[in-house]
Formats: structure tokens, sequence, C-alpha cells
């Protein structure tokens, strides 16, 4: 009986080993890589109307590699061996530029590089609240934009929820992707409600 045992102890004891010794895979997940950047164009530089995309403000538990999900009301779990394969604030800007630009023919969207820009240029700020996967299976954006022209400023609150139809943190960034489309739209709304913004004034 006790040899039994011992053998059962020395059995489990080797499997642990084995399991510790065994490195745990990481895994990276890209929103830029995720947009489709088929159909993209480059745009003449010297068209009248600019868009300044940036910056892209996120809170603390956001602005880090570990992907977040969100547990019950007001607990946020950060995922140890899923990360984010660049800046967050960085992948999101440039999503958004790449959707923004499709949608309006007639406007140059650049991210924010930091360079001089043109007094005209008109400058989309945004400060997100949300933007994770919640164990309700959904992912969550929210947040507030701003369009500036040297003229005036127009605010949006914005708040866009996707049912996840899959498990896995893969299809959240994939739909996480989709809600960046959502923004955009939005987004290119309130520049063509802004003439100076159009370079139509």
């Amino acid at each position: 009986m006790n040899h039994t045992r011992n053998s059962f102890v020395a059995l489990v004891f080797f499997a642990l080993v084995a399991c510790a010794s065994k490195p745990v895979e990481e895994h990276y997940y890209s929103l830029v890589l995720a947009a489709d950047q088929a159909g993209t164009t480059v745009k003449d530089d010297n068209a009248g109307a600019h868009l300044i995309v940036g910056p892209v403000h996120l809170p603390a538990y956001l602005n880090n590699r570990g992907l977040g999900i969100a547990v019950g009301a007001n607990q946020i779990r950060t995922a140890n061996h899923h990360f984010w394969a660049e800046p967050l604030d960085e992948a999101i800007s440039k999503v958004l530029v790449l959707d923004i630009s499709r949608l309006l023919d007639n406007v140059v969207v650049e991210r924010d590089t930091g360079r001089w820009t043109a007094a005209g240029d008109c400058r989309l700020r945004l400060e997100f609240d949300r933007f994770h996967a919640t164990d309700e299976s959904s992912v969550v954006s929210s947040g507030r934009y701003w369009v500036a022209s040297s003229e005036a400023s127009i605010g949006r609150e914005f708040h866009i929820a996707n049912s996840l139809s899959a498990d896995g943190y893969g299809h959240a960034v994939e739909t996480l992707r989709q809600s960046l489309g959502t923004l955009a739209a939005k987004i290119a709304a309130t520049v063509e409600s802004d003439p100076l913004c159009l370079g139509t004034e």
C-alpha cells in the first residue's frame, strides 16, 4: 500500500515538474493587422482639407500590454499571456486614420506625429473610458472625442457595445476593431458637419 502511494506521489511530483518547466505560450494581438487595408489610397497631400488624428488618451488600466476584461460592475482583470502587439493608443489612432480616410474622400487624414501642422488643419482628440471585453459576452468602447478647427470645436460622447458570438481573445479583438469602424463613422459625420474641416470656407 505504501509502495503504491509513494509511486502515485512520485508521478504527481514529476507531472508538476514537467508542467512547471513547460514554457507558457504568449499570444499577441494587433488591431492594425485586423484592419482591412484593401482599397486604401494615397491622397494628394496638397488638398485643402487635413484632419490630424491624435492624441488618443487611455485610462491607466488600458495603457498596458495585457488585454483587459471587465468582471462584474467594477473589476478589471488583465490577461497574463495575451498582449497587445503595440501600444494600444497608437494602434487605435492608426485604425481610425484608415477608416476615416475611406469615409472622407476629400480630406487627407494623418496621425499626430508631433510635427508642425498648418493653422488650417483640423484636429481630432479622443479620450477613452472603456475599450475591452466583458464577462457578459460583449465588448464595450466608450468615451468622448473633439473635432477642432481654428474657429470652433465640436465634442461628442460615444458608447458602442457589440455582442461576442464566439469565445477567445482573438474574436474579442476582432469585435473591438469593428467598434472602431463604428466610431470612425460617427467622427466622419462630425467632420462633415464642420465646413472648415472640409476646406470649403
